[in-house]
């Protein structure tokens, strides 16, 4: 049983079943003699979904596909990448339960829970784990003889550090050594891989439930040097967006969201020194569509840094053309550099959860307007799908907004988000009200199908449109990089430090579209 969502489930389990599982057992000679009776011969009983073996069948099944869960019995029951479940199979229950009541009727039946954990109170594998043995894999200190746990607070580095035209932190890692936490003594990665290793139990009375688990981490892979592993900590340490990804793959840990944002983020307002400064590569705009009004807000990117630029509120409601034409003209307005060069907004993301029909009617047929759809996808990436709308004649584009924010927030801890103060170039309304917006949503833990999970919650009496026009734009931003994020921000600074206006011109229109 696999992760998956509604718009990829057959895609991945195809793509398992295909680049994986087939060539597995083409290549086993024991494996490709039990599933076939004779080699490499072709079989019409097995399909990508499906193969038969002597005394039973291989079954891959999406996570969230209760048809497929327990529409038969199971003596053995594989669950992957349990982190990414959905908390519900189609709103019919926990996706794990249902499977492993369909291994009842096997009094030898096998549950097997595997996953990278993901965020700390909110991971399902860090669950299960608790409740088994918990058994470490450990090496014997060469010298004293202690049995540890290689950790990354006891490896000593030695390493260059430098920063990129874009600010971005580059490490060279010429040598690690792990120190035992016992003896104080120190040693290199070849002598810890050569030295007794073994699995420890830290949680014996769990054996009397005969429920066995495992933690190993990256230290002890045999395809991972503890170089690249040091490399990828270093370069990523201060940015909680990539810290968690390290924790999650490479630690075998699940990451700690940072705590909430302070909201005095008022006194941190900088002094750009034109409209836009001049680190700025990409601008991009969010829409928040309300009762009475539309709030906006531009932000620049440069692929490591955040620049807001500026926002305010077009008081009028959506139902009037008048509305739609003074967002236009805003949203059509040039920026410019110190130096007197100009940039135009490339993408805005429009929120049509209100007056849809309006938000449509002003999106149809523009390049660099979009109508978007907000929702909360647990473990989901922050553009969710994209989906072709053929009686209103445009793209909707659903955001998942709970990452964009969890992202925001990382960000902010971070600090690579600025706000620009109003000055004689731009009225740009970074005011107490908009920061108190900024930071009014906070995450909360709530048990949703028996799982522990971070959820977002506006406070009672709180606005959160400066929080959602950002995701909106960030959004934007990254439905402009199609996928390729470093290619995209090499491309922007490939030619010289300052892009010329022709550059940015031929940049804007390789833009346009997705």
């Amino acid at each position: 049983m696999y992760a998956n969502d509604n718009s990829t489930d057959s895609f991945r389990r195809n793509g398992f079943s295909k680049s994986r599982l087939s060539p597995f057992i083409r290549d086993s000679k024991v494996l490709t003699r039990l599933f076939y009776e004779k080699e490499k011969t072709r079989d019409a009983n097995q399909t990508i979904l499906s193969k038969f073996f002597k005394g039973g069948r291989v079954i891959l099944v999406g996570a969230n596909s209760p048809s497929g869960l327990a529409s038969r019995p199971i003596k053995i029951l594989l669950c992957d990448e349990v982190d990414r479940y959905p908390p519900s199979a189609s709103k019919e229950g926990d996706p794990i339960a249902i499977a492993t009541a369909r291994t009842t009727t096997f009094f030898d039946s096998k549950v097997g829970i595997f996953s990278t954990p993901t965020v700390k109170g909110a991971s399902r594998i860090d669950l299960e784990y608790d409740l088994g043995t918990r058994e470490e894999w450990r090496h014997t200190c060469p010298k004293c003889a202690s049995v540890e746990l290689l950790r990354v607070e006891d490896m000593i580095a030695d390493y260059d550090e430098r920063k990129d035209r874009a600010g971005n932190r580059l490490v060279l890692v010429k040598d690690v050594k792990w120190r035992c936490p016992s003896c104080r003594e120190v040693f290199d990665e070849t002598t810890m891989r050569r030295a007794e290793q073994f699995y420890v139990v830290q949680n014996p009375d769990a054996l009397a439930n005969g429920v066995r688990s495992f933690f190993i981490n990256g230290f002890a892979s045999p395809w991972l040097k503890w170089k690249e592993i040091m490399r990828e900590w270093y370069e990523a340490k201060g940015d909680p967006y990539r810290e968690s990804v390290v924790y999650n793959t490479r630690f075998g840990l699940s990451y700690e969201i940072p705590a909430e944002v302070e909201e005095p983020l008022a006194d941190k307002r900088e002094d750009y020194g034109a409209q836009i400064p001049d680190e700025v590569l990409l601008l991009t705009a969010g829409v928040d569509c309300q009762k009475n009004r539309l709030e906006y807000a531009v932000y620049g990117f440069n692929g490591s840094e955040v620049f807001g630029i500026c926002a305010d509120v077009i008081r009028g409601e959506p139902q009037n053309q008048s509305t739609w034409q003074e967002l236009d003209r805003r949203l059509n307005e040039t920026f410019n550099y110190s130096d007197g060069r100009a940039i135009k907004i490339a993408r805005t993301f429009i929120d049509s959860g209100y007056a849809t029909d309006y938000v449509y009617g002003y999106c149809r047929g523009k390049v660099d307007k979009f109508a978007i759809k907000g929702r909360s996808i647990f473990g989901g990436a922050l553009l969710h799908a994209t989906n072709w709308l053929k009686e209103s004649g445009l793209f909707l584009t659903t955001l998942n907004v709970d990452a964009g924010k969890s992202e925001i927030y990382s960000l902010l801890q971070a600090g690579k988000v600025h706000y620009g103060a109003d000055d004689q170039y731009l009225r740009r309304n970074f005011d107490e009200t908009f920061f108190r917006q900024l930071t009014s949503e906070r995450r909360e833990r709530k048990f949703i199908g028996g799982i522990s999970k971070e959820v977002w919650q506006l406070p009672k009496g709180r606005h959160n449109e400066g929080l959602d026009t950002f995701v909106y734009s960030l959004a934007a931003m990254k439905s402009c990089i199609s996928g390729d994020e470093k290619e995209f921000w090499l491309s922007l600074t490939s030619d010289d430090k300052k892009i010329t206006p022709a550059r940015r011109r031929v940049i804007s229109r390789q833009l346009e579209m997705y």
